[in-house]
């Protein structure tokens, strides 16, 4: 995979105009990458492809869960408790189906991955309460930007995503025994420097529509009249903020 840094020079090398404004640094030009990327990729998520990949999820290895009234996330007044994240979930890319994940497991005492829980919302969890008989099975869900799970004495979940923000270095390394330990130079890796979450397949396309945005922001095409009455263009800066 390539870097975030690698990417962001490919974009410059595409037009002279890139490569030597001022307006236009490496943040900019990554973050319009990451949108592109973005895009596509929920394009592709939307046709089911994609998902058995390790290329753009975001593993979570050991998200820690504290036990919560039911109430707090669904209608349903019988007392009855839920684990919910401590931390609250950065944004999670949704398709037209679902949340982009692709699996929330338990964590055993090893710190393996365990078993994989089902998602359901949370009425529907509130639904299954209010039937004769729950099944014995162990359910998630997303509510108010914090991660639910249905079985309260989970105590720590591993969640695996694709997630439109960035994950907070606390909550990607937390400080457990999972084996998720990392080096100071990972905590502390610039995110240009990071492999960028996109199958090589989409690059081009990604750095086809950053590069056509770039220009048609930053530069435009204005005609001015001169004195002698003829039409001359010149490229004119827009003012857009970095």
């Amino acid at each position: 995979m390539s870097t975030g840094r690698k990417l962001v020079s490919d974009v410059r090398g595409m037009h002279k105009l890139l490569s030597t404004d001022s307006l236009i640094t490496d943040r900019v030009i990554f973050s319009e990458l990451k949108n592109n990327a973005l895009l596509l990729i929920k394009r592709e998520t939307n046709l089911r492809r994609l998902w058995a990949t390790d290329t753009i999820f975001t593993t979570i290895p050991c998200l820690e869960m504290k036990s919560v009234p039911v109430s707090e996330c669904c209608d349903y007044v019988d007392p009855c408790n839920v684990a919910r994240s401590c931390h609250k979930i950065p944004g999670i890319a949704e398709g037209i189906y679902q949340y982009v994940i692709q699996g929330v497991y338990s964590v055993n005492a090893m710190g393996g991955k365990g078993k994989k829980l089902k998602e359901v919302t949370a009425n529907r969890y509130a639904n299954l309460l209010k039937l004769p008989f729950v099944k014995k099975e162990e359910y998630y869900w997303i509510s108010n930007d914090y991660l639910y799970v249905s079985n309260p004495m989970v105590r720590a979940v591993r969640l695996v995503a694709y997630f439109e923000e960035e994950v907070p270095v606390d909550v990607l390394f937390p400080e457990c025994d999972c084996g998720s330990n990392v080096s100071l130079d990972e905590l502390c890796k610039n995110p240009l420097d990071k492999e960028f979450a996109c199958p090589g397949y989409l690059e081009k396309q990604v750095l086809e529509l950053t590069s056509q945005k770039l220009l048609s922001t930053y530069f435009r095409i204005s005609t001015d009249v001169s004195n002698e009455g003829l039409d001359q263009q010149a490229p004119n800066i827009s003012k857009a903020t970095k």
